[in-house]
């Protein structure tokens, strides 16, 4: 396991083969030691950047006994096991070493559909937008989607979508869709992955490219203001601002 994460740490498109391999292998988390009933408990500790709760656990037995202290006690189990008792947590693997985290998202695509996503950086040098505007139609099959995410997501302030042209060279052209997310700076993994996890399945439906970016609040991209984009969703609303024939009046 631990060769498989440190090679899905180097290339992102690894991260599925991980994962996958993640349901089955032997993993350890800690639990107090002194339980009181019967009910199962997870030691959960917040991160530093957003105070988030998180899950640790542990790909080898040496490195969980070594971070349990005198409080915790160390339990091993499968990881889908665990992943099926701590749905809706956020989990962090080998939190003293080389690190992976498991959004609530990830995890119920994971368990549920088998699918995980695959997260690729693109480089702005390699493919440039040469232009932006507001679909027309707008899609509802992905606009919808994305509302039912952002209303569970309160890191999400607004989010808007634009039609956007990139040349790769002189002579190809590919057009495509771009999700643009206004989110505080400490969640915009989080949103993103769950962002991802979401349409991924949805673009290879309809055979549509979509590609995501995130801007703080306080930055909005000059082409946003450019081209008037309005909002598909926004915080202050906490209501639907699309309406289209996939969404429910």
């Amino acid at each position: 396991m631990n060769a498989l994460l440190a090679n899905a740490l180097k290339d992102k498109t690894l991260e599925p083969v991980f994962l996958r391999a993640l349901l089955v292998a032997r993993v350890y988390a800690h639990v107090p030691r002194a339980m009181q009933g019967r009910r199962l408990a997870f030691i959960q500790f917040p991160l530093p950047e957003t105070g988030r709760l998180a899950l640790p656990f542990f790909s080898d037995e040496q490195q969980a006994r070594a971070a349990a202290g005198t409080r915790a006690r160390v339990i091993a189990m499968k990881g889908r096991q665990l992943l099926e008792l701590t749905r809706g947590a956020t989990l962090v693997l080998n939190p003293n070493g080389a690190t992976c985290t498991l959004y609530p998202e990830e995890i119920a695509a994971l368990l549920d559909r088998g699918e995980v996503a695959a997260v690729e950086k693109l480089n702005a040098a390699d493919v440039t937008p040469s232009a932006f505007r507001e679909p027309d139609p707008a899609p509802a099959w992905l606009i919808a989607p994305l509302i039912g995410l952002y209303l569970q997501l309160p890191a999400v302030e607004a989010a808007y979508l634009v039609e956007v042209r990139y040349s790769n060279d002189s002579t190809r052209e590919t057009v495509g869709l771009l999700v643009a997310v206004s989110v505080d700076a400490a969640e915009t993994e989080h949103v993103a992955r769950a962002t991802i996890t979401l349409i991924q399945p949805l673009c290879r439906a309809v055979d549509v490219p979509v590609d995501l970016t995130a801007f703080v609040p306080d930055i909005v991209p000059g082409w946003i203001q450019h081209i008037r984009l309005t909002p598909f969703y926004l915080k202050s609303e906490r209501s639907l601002l699309f309406r289209g024939p996939d969404t429910l009046q």
